[in-house]
């Protein structure tokens, strides 16, 4: 069968079909030819037509001559079967172009990521084709929530704000604000009633007189481990690779760090990602450096304080407690840190505290700490 050596020569970008797709269209095909009408016998030559007389138009027969047109016309004419043949062939390119869509995926769609370590790859991948940004300032504002045992021995979540301004010119601003203190889950609840509905503090309504004030020692605020504090200039020019970033922090172990090199980097790399105005590039490798840890893992059925779920990386802290980062899969930016540990009454795998970002990013827009803050603003 010619036609399908015709199809190779017209479609030479398209893969082979399995044998099972090709028997599929050979037998459409077939079954299509044998459904064409049966050829009527040639008809016999037609006999010169009369000279046409003056005035008629042209191509059109008159008497018996119009006859012997039709009768020409109706039947088989030379050089039909090779018309007929390339039919036979544009049929067999429709019937196996059919085929060959269900088999090929379309050009403009992205492959689906299948696993949680390829949606953490496309994640880093989204991250690092962000923008630097620019500005004077780099701010941080977070969401932190604390649970705990109080003191009645019903669980309480703390929730509160934080805000962490950084300046080119080595200027910074933070600030921290109690918003509320509430038992957590319906039992707690219960056992907070029973003991009379005591005042949970601290919150915003506990002391008017204190509402805001610093969480932060501005001194130390790009440092990334024990032993090292790198200029803002230099943690803007830290690889946007992983394995150079693992290499360029294991430069700056101090002498006398009593832990291995893996710690260390899971401490760096946490802070690269969730503390620091690092660029979008570098906190990318963070990402990939810290999955490639020994006791790391990528899981996707977290979710963070807000309700988010996303594709989260969980560092292995200790054998009782994991850290925790939840990050945004369609935009690789960081969601939420939390850290997983052992609690009385916690349900488990719930968040002993966490931090969830609520705005970073560069702008020109100076801040204006809050009326009556005070020491938020200096290097302290």
């Amino acid at each position: 069968m010619k036609e399908f050596e015709f199809i190779d020569r017209v479609m030479p970008d398209v893969a082979p079909l399995s044998p099972a797709q090709l028997a599929a269209a050979r037998a459409r095909l077939a079954e299509a030819t044998a459904t064409r009408p049966a050829g009527r016998p040639a008809a016999r030559p037609a006999a010169r037509p009369a000279a046409r007389p003056a005035g008629r138009p042209a191509g059109r027969a008159i008497g018996r001559t119009a006859g012997r047109a039709v009768r020409l016309v109706r039947g088989r004419r030379p050089g039909a079967r090779g018309w007929w043949g390339i039919a036979l062939a544009a049929m067999a390119v429709v019937l196996v172009i059919g085929a060959v869509v269900l088999v090929v995926p379309s050009p403009g769609r992205e492959p689906v990521a299948a696993t949680p370590r390829q949606l953490l790859n496309a994640a880093a991948a989204k991250l690092a084709a962000q923008p630097q940004g620019s500005g004077r300032y780099w701010r941080l504002e977070t969401e932190e929530v604390l649970r705990t045992k109080g003191a009645e021995g019903f669980l309480v979540e703390e929730r509160g704000k934080d805000v962490l301004v950084l300046g080119r010119d080595n200027d910074g601003y933070t600030w921290y604000e109690a918003v509320s203190a509430r038992p957590y889950g319906a039992e707690a609840a219960e056992a907070w009633r029973r003991a009379g509905s005591p005042e949970l503090c601290p919150a915003r309504d506990c002391d008017p007189n204190l509402r805001f004030y610093p969480r932060r020692t501005l001194e130390r605020y790009l440092a990334l481990a024990p032993g090292w504090q790198p200029t803002l200039a230099e943690l803007l020019a830290l690889p946007r690779k992983a394995t150079a970033l693992r290499t360029e922090l294991l430069r700056h172990v101090p002498i006398g760090y009593d832990k291995g090199p893996d710690d260390w980097v899971r401490e760096a790399g946490v802070r690269l990602v969730t503390d620091v105005p690092a660029t979008p590039g570098t906190r990318a490798a963070a990402y990939r450096m810290l999955a490639a840890l020994p006791a790391a893992r990528v899981v996707d059925d977290v979710r963070d304080p807000a309700g988010r779920r996303g594709v989260t990386l969980e560092l292995r802290v200790n054998d009782a407690v994991r850290l925790q980062l939840v990050i945004d899969p369609g935009s690789g930016e960081l969601w939420a840190v939390q850290q997983v540990a052992p609690m009385p009454g916690l349900p488990q795998g719930a968040a002993t505290w966490a931090s969830i970002v609520v705005r970073a990013g560069w702008s020109d827009a100076r801040p204006v700490p809050p009326s009556g803050c005070r020491d938020c603003r200096g290097r302290y």
